[in-house]
């Protein structure tokens, strides 16, 4: 029963997490930050 109880918290949390992180403003600052540092990356390259 407990282990029922555990993979319901599991379930209904995931479903949280995957609703709220594609409008969540981390998750735009993140593809921000990853833009920027491949940005970053073929600005360093480019100068070798």
């Amino acid at each position: 029963m407990a282990l029922r109880k555990y993979r319901t918290d599991a379930a209904v949390a995931a479903s949280e997490a995957e609703t709220a992180q594609a409008g969540s403003p981390a998750y735009w600052v993140c593809l921000a930050l990853l833009l920027a540092t491949v940005a970053l990356a073929a600005r360093i390259a480019s100068l070798w």
